[in-house]
């Protein structure tokens, strides 16, 4: 394969999933900014202790589907269908039941949800509307990502994209009508994210029941050693969009304690902001992933190497960008999701905001590399890379940054975190060279 020819095939990938990832992000956004346009910035502050649930929901996705989808385009390598087609069997008989038990166990234990999530008094009504409706729409969430990475893993990334439009479009379309034509608040838009999740889930099941699919149910027999290699796989990106919503969390908590509902409200567009980004970085590690596996399984190294190189500049280009962006525009930002007269606030809103996006610039470093290893038959680099910046680096971040210096710091504890991980991938990155030399 040429230089020009695998090129385009990665932006092949790239360009659907990008956009399928950016769209979902911007639609996401777009309910916060509903939510806070139509409701209130109480609202918006319930929306966004509830958002790490949400992440759980995609973690879940994430576990089974990435690591499923390793497996499907590392065996459609080799030209072994009958094993890809189990794998994707395997996969989608996993998400379902996942998904249904997880729907249950969260609905009949919601009160406790609520406090683990951290809801305040004054907002836990609110919290308990949003979720409850949520909750009922969880399998729809999990599946609808599992139809999205396998669609990318039959080759046809581009009908994400098809799908992911007509699921943002009913978003925005039915978040206008339940908030500002009926006045259903945040159950309002909760339920308009959750139809918007169930049209492309239907939309996938057709596709696959279709001739046009290349993957196709099989019979299977459930092994140990399958949910190991899937789980093995999976696992690492699971982490990496869980910790989405555990930094969410950890700063809720911290931010909570130090500045009040200032510090909650402010934080509520940053989280928006970060999950635009790691989605963002996601899509361009998904992008590579599929390909460098297939490559890797057909032992076509030197195209492996060139797919790490085009996923590395790519993630640094989105970096810079959006860094850019936010440095320029952080007044627009905070505007787009409610509006204040008080000076000080916005002030402070947007010198957290532009302190906390020196962490974008290195992020997508981590989960490329992280996605890369998974690849290349090294999940457990990836997941050390996950458990470093996801969780270890950032509690740590969170905790002895304001202590060390002051409670306003706490807005660098991001870019630590990131820039210690850096570390750590790029020595685990050189060692898996070191590796593939010997």
């Amino acid at each position: 394969m040429t230089k020009t020819n695998l090129f385009k095939t990665y932006l092949k990938y790239l360009l659907p999933t990008l956009a399928t990832m950016v769209l979902f992000s911007t639609y996401t956004m777009i309910d916060g900014i509903f939510v806070g346009q139509g409701v209130g910035s109480h609202a918006l502050s319930a929306v966004n202790i509830a958002m790490p649930y949400v992440a759980l929901l995609f973690a879940v996705s994430m576990l089974i589907s990435i690591g499923s989808s390793n497996i499907i385009t590392y065996y459609l390598g080799r030209k072994d269908e009958h094993r890809a087609n189990e794998a994707f069997t395997i996969g989608l008989f996993l998400s379902f039941t996942i998904s249904i038990i997880l729907t249950l166990v969260s609905y009949f234990n919601l009160d406790i949800l609520v406090d683990m999530l951290g809801a305040t008094d004054s907002i836990k009504d609110l919290v308990k509307d949003y979720l409850s409706v949520i909750i009922l729409f969880s399998t729809f969430f999990i599946m609808t990502y599992i139809f999205e990475i396998m669609v990318k893993a039959d080759g046809t990334p581009q009908l994400a994209i098809v799908f992911m439009v007509v699921s943002a479009l009913t978003n925005i379309v039915l978040d206008y009508v339940f908030i500002f034509i009926y006045d259903y608040g945040v159950k309002g838009a909760a339920v308009a994210t959750g139809i918007a999740q169930t049209l492309p889930c239907i939309g996938y099941v057709i596709y696959f029941r279709s001739k046009k699919a290349k993957l196709s149910l099989t019979k299977f027999k459930l092994r140990l050693s399958n949910l190991k290699e899937i789980f093995i796989y999976g696992a690492p990106a699971s982490l990496t969009e869980l910790s989405t919503g555990f930094i969410i969390l950890m700063f809720n908590n911290a931010l909570g304690d130090s500045y009040g509902e200032v510090g909650l409200t402010t934080f509520s567009v940053l989280a928006y902001v970060l999950t635009l980004v790691v989605n963002t970085m996601l899509a361009i590690n998904q992008s590579a992933q599929p390909l460098t596996s297939y490559f890797y399984g057909a032992k076509e190294y030197g195209v492996v190497n060139r797919l790490k190189r085009y996923m590395l500049v790519t993630v640094a280009i989105a970096g810079i960008l959006i860094f850019t962006m936010i440095q320029i525009f952080p007044g627009q930002v905070f505007g787009l999701f409610f509006k204040s007269d008080d000076v000080e606030f916005i002030k402070f809103s947007i010198y957290a905001l532009r302190i906390f996006s020196l962490g974008f610039l290195v992020l997508g470093f981590n989960t490329g590399i992280g996605g890369y290893l998974t690849a290349v038959k090294r999940p457990k680099y990836e997941f050390i890379i996950s458990a470093l910046r996801g969780y270890i680096s950032i509690s740590l971040s969170i905790i002895l940054i304001p202590m060390i210096f002051s409670h306003h710091s706490i807005w660098y504890a991001l870019f630590a975190s990131e820039l210690l991980t850096l570390l750590v991938s790029l020595f685990l990155l050189n060692k898996s060279s070191e590796l593939a030399k010997k």
